[in-house]
């Protein structure tokens, strides 16, 4: 009995070994992926140069009166647009006016002097030296009163020209020193200009009569252009760097010196580069990615070193040569190794 019992579980066991042979499947090959490739070539390529910098006019400049003293008025305030010889400030005149009276009782004296001393010098009774000194008195008590003069007509500040007020640093009846501000003055009839500030190793990329796009935040949905119009040849001692001024050759209808602006200058340096799609690029961290090429059928991944992102696509400075193929369709659904089946090329 017990013989026969352990036969029969041999037979159970070949028979379901038997039965698991023949239930194993073969697993299909995996299905080969669509792709669209490119061949990939030099292209013209321009780095371009960007910065940051501030929207001023060509010229601006700060007003100040030519002597000290109590400030009487301001009539001008920020923002304002004056015309030409427009009365924007002016000082307490009394001493001034002192002054020119003063100027003016000396220079009569001395007129009177040098007369008599002319006088005398004909009839002989004063000496040649006499007369001399009385005409060097003269003189001078007439350049005192043109000084004097010349002062009063400069403790008031008028606008130089047509333009706007920038800043107003003073206010009525504070005691001023001469020469120091009032007011910052831009000159309207100016080109507006954008003032940026580069580093050296990008300022020798830079030339004169370089195109630019210019960018302002209040205005974000529209580009202007600009081209460079001066380049700074000494650095900043505080940070090193070279001021450029880009002009705008197209001016938005409202302008406010101080907008914030970005700026792309482009070079005339063209260099040969490859550039490919973005889409073409997998598993990209920093400036190092990943592309698929088509080798013998399938697809084999390739690192690439990236220079920098255009509109256009990606700008490589290594991990590809030209002529070489790569898939740009179709690679995030791709592995090492992958069959993949041509759908398209792109030239």
């Amino acid at each position: 009995m017990q013989t026969k019992t352990l036969l029969s579980l041999g037979l159970w066991f070949m028979m379901m070994a038997s039965g698991c042979k023949t239930g194993q499947k073969e697993e299909p090959p995996a299905p080969a992926v669509g792709v669209r490739i490119l061949r990939v070539s030099m292209s013209n390529y321009v780095s371009p140069v960007r910065c940051t910098g501030k929207l001023s006019t060509k010229t601006e400049s700060k007003l100040s009166f030519k002597t000290g003293g109590v400030i009487r008025r301001i009539l001008g305030d920020e923002g304002q647009s004056v015309k030409k010889d427009q009365l924007l400030a002016e000082l307490n005149f009394e001493e001034i006016r002192s002054q020119v009276i003063q100027a003016g009782l000396v220079l009569n004296k001395a007129e009177r002097d040098h007369q008599r001393a002319e006088n005398l010098y004909r009839d002989s009774v004063a000496t040649l030296e006499q007369y001399e000194n009385a005409k060097t008195a003269l003189e001078i008590a007439r350049a005192n009163d043109r000084i004097a003069r010349f002062n009063l007509q400069y403790s008031s500040i008028r606008a130089p020209a047509d333009g706007k007020i920038l800043k107003k640093i003073a206010e009525a009846n504070e005691i001023i020193a001469p020469g120091h501000p009032v007011f910052i003055f831009a000159f309207t009839q100016d080109d507006w200009v954008v003032r940026a500030n580069l580093t050296d190793r990008d300022v020798i990329r830079v030339s004169m009569l370089d195109s630019a796009r210019i960018f302002f935040d209040a205005y974000h949905d529209q580009v202007f252009m600009g081209m460079v119009s001066e380049i700074g040849t000494a650095a900043d001692p505080y940070t090193g760097t070279y001021e450029i001024e880009i002009r705008i050759l197209r001016k938005p209808e409202k302008l406010i010196s101080g907008f914030i602006a970005r700026v792309e200058v482009c070079p005339s340096d063209e260099k040969e580069k490859i550039i490919i799609p973005f889409e073409s690029v997998v598993d990209g961290a920093g400036l190092t990615g990943y592309v698929y090429m088509l080798v013998d059928g399938k697809s084999r991944r390739r690192k690439i070193q990236i220079e920098a992102f255009t509109d256009h696509g990606v700008v490589l400075s290594s991990g590809l040569l030209a002529g070489e193929e790569i898939i740009i369709e179709g690679a995030q659904y791709l592995r090492e190794g992958s069959p993949v089946e041509i759908t398209g090329a792109d030239k």
